[in-house]
């Protein structure tokens, strides 16, 4: 699997298994290769993103509406083929259907009076027995629709575009929403991290403090003030591990991974180097799904007013039948025919007419739409890509402030040593380095954020762990 998972396994007896070890062994080693996750997984940001498009339900349900268009695509191109269909039916009447001439028979034997009643025979016909069956093949098959199959299979590609747009569009607003989770998690590992140093520090700098207090070379308040910069600093490391796990909740929540404690590997970085936001521009015009969204339903109302158009033209079409149960026939229903048939509606109350002037407005609406959408995701493509050079610029100022911090606290503490110093001096330069600390992780973890925004405006989400692999100024 492209993910690392580290598992802590205990040995094995010496001895061979029995029959049934054998099987319980081979179960548990099925149902731990068979889980993706054991508790302390690492996940890159890349294996993160591909458990996303694997797992996320929300992209499942965008699959599933485009396969879902494409049968309909299928459904909508068997419109041109000929339709059979096969009908049986059982029906009992009343009584059964009789013809009756009796009163022609009497007017010719009183015609004829030489003639013996016996020598003519009824005039009476069963048209239909009081039981029959009825069961046929009809086809039909349409040979001029006025383009309205036509209009109804570009309908259908037209919705099957949307729909893949539409899942690109998922894809591309959850992996911004992974990169805002993973980093989080790596952001609040970080601060965690720099807490604990700071516990630890300021822990020694109290122990310290302690023994220049019994040595009375510092007044008793020096040495509270550093036991309450710990007691301060402990409890900011309690809520960091707080914020830690929470982090993780939320990114085994987008991953829709249960029970995991995943733990970001790839580290928050920053590119030195990006290319002109007029690249991006062209590349959102070209790439965004939501645009690509909107010329799909554009194409799909100028289907519309075309489909509708052709309500004016007649409908032609080839026809047949055969009947399979031919013993139960009445005397004027055929075995079997064939023929030509057509249909116009002439005259509907003026639908028509204002179904065409409605796709027509339809259509106008979208394209304006669309032409709405060129200029707003431009615009937000402009407002991401200067974020990016924010956060990149204040990275790199606050990689100068960091050693000037660095510097400061190495000569606070050591004048503190010496007894020229005092203990809220050291403490005071000590938390400034770990808020610049934190300050710089914050600018990095809001770089790769605002760089995944504008990957996802301009439809290249999928090129963040290609462009992370390639950042070569790290903040952590």
């Amino acid at each position: 699997m492209p993910y690392q998972i580290q598992n802590r396994t205990g040995a094995l007896a010496a001895r061979r298994p029995g029959r049934w070890g054998r099987i319980a062994l081979a179960l548990a080693l099925g149902g731990l290769l068979g889980s993706p996750f054991a508790r302390g997984a690492e996940l890159s940001y890349a294996d993160a993103l591909a458990l996303l498009q694997e797992r996320n339900e929300a992209l499942q349900a965008a699959r599933a509406e485009v396969r879902q268009r494409q049968e309909e695509v299928g459904a909508a191109r068997g419109l041109r083929w000929p339709k059979l269909e096969a009908s049986a039916q059982y029906t009992r009447i009343d009584e059964p259907i009789v013809i009756d001439l009796d009163p022609i028979r009497q007017v010719i034997l009183s015609l004829h009076p030489n003639v013996p009643a016996a020598m003519l025979p009824p005039f009476s016909v069963t048209a239909q027995d009081e039981t029959f069956w009825k069961a046929d093949v009809r086809a039909s098959w349409p040979i001029y629709t006025g383009g309205k199959i036509t209009a109804a299979q570009e309908a259908a590609r037209a919705e099957l575009r949307s729909a893949e747009a539409g899942e690109r569009a998922a894809g591309e607003t959850l992996a911004s929403e992974l990169a805002r989770r993973y980093f989080a998690l790596r952001l609040a590992s970080r601060a965690r991290t720099l807490r604990a140093e700071v516990v630890a520090t300021i822990g020694q700098h109290a122990r310290h403090a302690r023994r220049l207090e019994e040595e009375g070379m510092i007044a008793r308040a020096e040495r509270l003030h550093a036991e309450v910069a710990l007691a301060e600093a402990e409890r900011q490391l309690a809520r960091s591990e707080r914020d830690v796990e929470l982090a993780r909740i939320a990114l085994a929540a987008v991953i829709s991974v249960d029970d995991a404690e995943v733990a970001a590997a790839t580290p928050i970085a920053v590119l030195s180097e990006l290319a002109p936001a007029t690249e991006f521009v062209g590349q959102a015009e070209a790439a965004n799904p939501n645009l690509a969204r909107l010329r799909a339903m554009r194409e799909l109302a100028a289907v519309g007013r075309r489909a509708e158009k052709a309500r004016y033209l007649p409908d032609v079409f080839l026809f047949g039948m055969h009947e399979l149960h031919p013993s139960d026939l009445t005397l004027l229903e055929p075995g079997w025919a064939v023929g030509v048939g057509a249909s116009l509606t002439l005259f509907d109350g003026f639908a028509r007419r204002h179904r065409v002037a409605a796709a027509r407005e339809r259509e106008e609406r979208v394209g304006a739409l669309e032409a709405r959408a060129v200029r707003d995701i431009a615009t937000l493509v402009e407002k991401r890509y200067r974020e990016l050079v924010t956060a990149r610029e204040l990275v790199a100022t606050l990689g100068t402030t960091r050693e000037l911090a660095a510097e400061n606290l190495r000569v606070r503490t050591r004048a503190f040593e010496e007894g020229m110093g005092t203990s809220l001096e050291v403490v005071d330069a000590q938390l400034a380095a770990n808020r610049v600390e934190l300050e710089r992780a914050l600018a990095g973890y809001e770089f790769v954020v605002a760089l995944a925004e504008l990957l996802e405006a301009s439809g290249q989400s999928g090129r963040l762990p290609e462009l992370l692999a390639a950042a070569d100024v790290e903040v952590e």
